[in-house]
């Protein structure tokens, strides 16, 4: 408990310092955000600051798009008090109608989870007129949502929308899609992310939790027993951390930034690496405010996310079709890596080598015109990288395919590069070497 404890004292402390009390709203990187504010007055909830929570409560529910707006933004809302309209017209003439640049249509199913939550554990002390548009946004976020726009695949939303439309009693076929998907591969599609599988995490806590009806519940119990069983795997407990490959992940080194797997695996007593210091500048911290709503509610997951020490060396192997992802644990060090992954899905956030170790990491990361990239065990810690290159991007390709970020500079000769143990092998390909900004 000491771990959750002192992480919850750092929120609170960063709540406190970045609450904007003119404003009414949490002010980060300059910025008036709405999620975070949304989850600053749960964590204000929890401490039994009403009027604070109320206060910035009122403030998102400002921000969300109409039922009648444009289809792929009504119903989200505004990622910050100061986002421009989506649908209006710039000073440049361009039509703000950008996904992710001008609006976030995921914010639907993120502040609808929190208001839900937030109404359902804590409406008995907030206003009633608060209360009742609370709940109004939620079924507005859920109703509004396209029913083309969002895949099984897309794991973390499709699983918080399944949930969300059990709650507010939207028709969906997610829920059998995913259950069919899980079932079929053996673990989520958005495999193995130290961001995602928490949120995975949380909507598979509440729809065992929360849901009305007997399908939902049993995806979420679906879901939860094959993350768990799989971080139960992966997770090496001395270093504090999950193996790779990512499918998706912000940074490829956990103890320099607030990775949200690391926030979930605190708020349930499991060892988890993180950046030594958490303030403005700190990359991702944002997400710090995860951790009320995590342990308040995923505490079920204590009792099947409890990975070992490792202390001797094992593999474990992931297949969805033609792709393997294959994880090594030894008692220093992890290692993963995919083969035959072609989908373009988030693949600038890709990881799909990772090697971490006490003394340092390294990974590969693709560029703009990455198509794909394989990546092969040829002998005890040599691995080969192949890749192919798009030739529809209009960004002109340079020599260099591939970036490698490592923690320290690694030993190359030729296409071939040391570090420690691991030996990476680049046949015919130009590398990058990078080594680690605070993101990484």
């Amino acid at each position: 408990m000491t771990q959750v404890r002192g992480l919850r004292a750092a929120v609170d402390a960063m709540h406190d310092h970045i609450w904007d009390d003119e404003r009414g709203m949490v002010q980060l990187y300059g910025l008036h955000l709405v999620r975070e504010t949304a989850l600053g007055a749960f964590a204000d909830l929890e401490r039994g600051n009403v009027e604070r929570a109320q206060r910035g409560l009122r403030e998102v529910l400002l921000h969300q798009y109409a039922p009648g707006s444009d289809p792929r933004w009504a119903g989200t809302f505004k990622t910050h008090a100061a986002q421009p309209d989506a649908g209006s017209i710039d000073a440049d003439g361009r039509v703000r109608d950008c996904e992710w640049r001008d609006y976030d249509p995921n914010w639907r199913q993120f502040l609808g989870v929190i208001l839900w939550v937030t109404e359902r554990l804590y409406g008995h002390v907030l206003e009633d007129d608060l209360r009742q548009r609370m709940m109004q946004a939620v079924h507005i976020a859920a109703r509004s949502e396209p029913t083309d726009r969002i895949a099984a695949s897309y794991s973390n939303i499709a699983l918080m929308h399944a949930w969300l439309c059990d709650v507010t009693a939207t028709p969906t076929s997610l829920t059998a899609d995913i259950a069919a998907q899980v079932t079929h591969d053996g673990d989520i599609a958005e495999y193995n992310s130290p961001t995602y599988d928490a949120i995975a995490l949380l909507a598979g806590c509440l729809l065992t939790q929360f849901s009305q009806t007997e399908p939902s519940r049993q995806l979420g119990a679906l879901v939860i027993d094959r993350i768990a069983s799989r971080l139960n795997a992966l997770w090496h407990l001395q270093l504090g951390l999950q193996a790779g490959p990512h499918i998706r992940a912000y940074g490829l080194e956990p103890r320099s930034y607030v990775s949200l797997m690391s926030v979930m695996m605190a708020a349930i007593d499991v060892r988890a690496a993180g950046p030594t210091t958490l303030d403005n500048t700190t990359t991702h911290v944002h997400d710090l405010y995860f951790l009320p709503l995590f342990a308040r509610l995923c505490g079920a997951l204590r009792g099947r996310v409890q990975p070992e020490p490792i202390t001797a060396t094992h593999r474990y192997e992931q297949r969805f079709g033609d792709i393997i992802a294959t994880s090594i644990m030894e008692p220093d060090m992890v290692v993963g890596w995919e083969h035959g992954r072609r989908t373009r899905f988030a693949l600038d956030q890709y990881a799909p080598f990772t090697m971490y170790a006490a003394d340092g990491f390294i990974g590969v990361r693709t560029r703009v015109d990455t198509d794909w990239v394989d990546v092969q065990e040829v002998a005890p810690h040599v691995y080969e990288l192949r890749m192919a290159r798009r030739t529809d991007t209009p960004t002109p390709h340079d020599s260099v395919a591939l970036t490698i970020v490592a923690s320290r500079p690694p030993i190359t000769h030729g296409n071939e590069m040391l570090f420690g143990r691991i030996t990476l092998q680049y046949p015919g390909l130009t590398v990058e070497v990078r080594l680690p900004r605070a993101s990484e």
